[in-house]
């Protein structure tokens, strides 16, 4: 007879704790692309799960009372845990942040970022203690996490297609643009493993992932993502001559290698060519230019403040009445206020009208449709800007900014140098907090001071932190925390054996080439999918299922 209050009394040998556990990881999963609210609630469902595992605590203890085994329970976890160095480097990370709010002076900061990081100690706790998943439990979440983000890209393309949008980044609206595309990164290397390793054989199988993979590339370039595009490059490079050195075949090896030199030689031109348009202008005589417009009031011909554009000067061409005077008669923003973007209204509206080469006057004002003056509004400076399916006028943004950033020193045109000033502000915070840092929640306080110090001409809208995770580390915690962060990295691949993973290998690039321009750890998205990827990656899976799809990464060529 069993006792009362047992656990086996009420415990139905049959429920299956690791099928919850697989549930919950799958809404996580889905949840990353996708919701911040599923990320949040899928979590509480994994420790929850994770603390009450009453199957293993029933067989383990079955004539236990409730209490006994719940301590039970999580002792072990804690010691599997503790018995596992490469979790325990893992989790270092967020105690970092914890021992760093011991200095801080700004305490409710320093709780909001423990807050938006606790994925980073409670993904790896609960993956690292709980039971691996089955090998066709694992792919089945890959894609499962692989559909979420392709109904990420399908929402975006409805919102691209049936609303008005200034900027295609926007189009992103789970979250940041920046973090989709990482997320879409990874997606796409994901369905290259399940080709490469004939994961699904049938000819409809087949075509789907090869769709998949060719969508995924062309949103990249309608999200105009330069990060996401660049580390799917550099990824399928890397691949590439992985592949193509395993060839004996010397002849084959020449002629990619020959098509590669190619390749980066024309983009190199290309490169050129784009930053010679914003620096050589055509020559122009100006003494040869109208004086005045048809409405008889003179024109200004300025060569020096607006610069060059497409190989233009920008300040031809210039009636500063009449375009004050059109401009509001058709918008309420005024004339000298500011774009939706926080640039000069006036500024945005010269370069639009000299994109579509027309004059800056009370003719060209009203030639511009309902449509454009949106667009102006909403900070767009240049019609190619709208263009979708247009990653040049991406490159054509940054040659403006940098072109504009070395003549006059003004870094606010351009999201590239407003890092430039980002670095600069986070030297010299490092300069004077090099060996422990600033603490967990005085990084704004301290970039605040900085960019005043350094009297930066970075407007207050754009002066924001590091923009590169190693700085935030290197300022939050000094020179012993950046080591610690670097080797909580590596360490845990390395112990793992998991470098020799081809996904754990795509994902670990992804997230470090990410770190290079962004807080990739600053925001929920980010902290969560490098946290869950991470652990499940490390922890997640059957070791035999690891080591037999290590030596499956890629065939051998012939």
């Amino acid at each position: 007879m069993l006792e009362k209050g047992s656990l086996k009394s009420v415990f139905k040998p049959e429920t299956d704790t690791a099928s919850l556990m697989y549930y919950a990881l799958v809404l996580l999963a889905v949840s990353i692309p996708l919701s911040e609210f599923g990320m949040s609630i899928s979590q509480f469902f994994l420790l929850g799960i994770w603390l009450f595992d009453l199957r293993s605590m029933a067989v383990r203890h079955p004539d236990a009372t409730y209490g006994k085994n719940f301590i039970l329970n999580i002792t072990e976890k804690f010691r599997m845990f503790f018995n596992n160095p490469a979790a325990v480097v893992v989790v270092s990370l967020y105690l970092m942040h914890v021992a760093g709010v011991i200095y801080t002076t700004d305490l409710n900061y320093a709780l909001k970022d423990l807050r938006i990081k606790l994925p980073l100690i409670s993904l790896p706790v609960i993956i690292a203690t709980s039971a691996p998943l089955k090998q066709e439990r694992f792919y089945r979440l890959l894609i499962f996490f692989v559909l979420a983000v392709f109904a990420g890209t399908m929402a975006s393309m409805y919102m691209l297609i049936t609303t008005h949008v200034a900027d295609p980044r926007e189009i992103s609206i789970f979250i940041s643009h920046i973090r989709f595309s990482l997320t879409i990164c990874l997606s796409v290397f994901i369905l290259i493993y399940f080709i490469v390793n004939k994961k699904y054989n049938s000819k409809i199988s087949l075509a789907v992932i090869v769709t998949g993979i060719i969508w995924f590339l062309l949103f990249l370039l309608i999200l105009e993502s330069v990060t996401g595009i660049a580390i799917t490059l550099l990824l399928g490079l890397i691949f590439l001559f992985y592949f193509v050195f395993r060839f004996r075949s010397v002849v084959f090896r020449i002629l990619v290698a020959s098509i590669l030199l190619l390749g980066i030689f024309l983009s190199w031109q290309y490169i050129n060519i784009v930053i010679n348009n914003y620096s050589f202008p055509e020559k122009v005589d100006i003494g040869s230019l109208d004086r005045y417009t048809k409405l008889g009031h003179p024109y200004v011909h300025d060569t020096s403040t607006y610069g060059i554009e497409n190989g233009q000067y920008v300040g031809l061409y210039i009636n500063f009445f009449e375009l004050k005077r059109e401009w509001e008669k058709r918008s309420a923003i005024k004339f000298e206020g500011k774009d939706h973007k926080g640039h000069e209204l006036q500024y945005t509206l010269i370069r639009y009208l000299n994109s579509k080469e027309l004059r800056k006057d009370a003719e060209g004002v009203r030639s511009l449709s309902n449509e454009e003056i949106k667009h102006i509004e909403n900070g767009i400076a240049n019609v190619r800007y709208v263009e979708t399916f247009n990653l040049s006028s991406r490159f054509e943004q940054m040659a403006m900014g940098y072109i504009n950033y070395i003549n006059h020193g003004n870094p606010n045109a351009s999201s590239v140098m407003q890092r430039v000033e980002y670095w600069k502000a986070s030297a010299y915070i490092i300069k004077k907090h090099w060996l422990t840092g600033v603490g967990t929640g005085d990084l704004n306080l301290a970039f605040e001071k900085a960019y005043a110090s350094l009297d930066s001409r970075l407007e207050s809208a754009f002066r924001n932190r590091s923009h590169n995770q190693f700085l935030a580390i290197f300022i939050a915690f000094g020179l012993f925390g950046l080591v610690l962060f670097i080797f909580s990295l590596i360490y845990p691949g390395i112990k793992t054996g998991k470098f020799y993973s081809y996904l754990y290998i795509v994902f670990f690039i992804i997230i470090f080439m990410s770190m290079l321009t962004e807080d990739t750890l600053e925001t929920q998205a980010g902290a969560t999918f490098f946290a869950f990827f991470n652990a499940l990656l490390l922890f997640g899976c059957r070791r035999n299922q690891q080591t037999k799809t290590e030596q499956e990464t890629l065939p051998p060529a012939e």
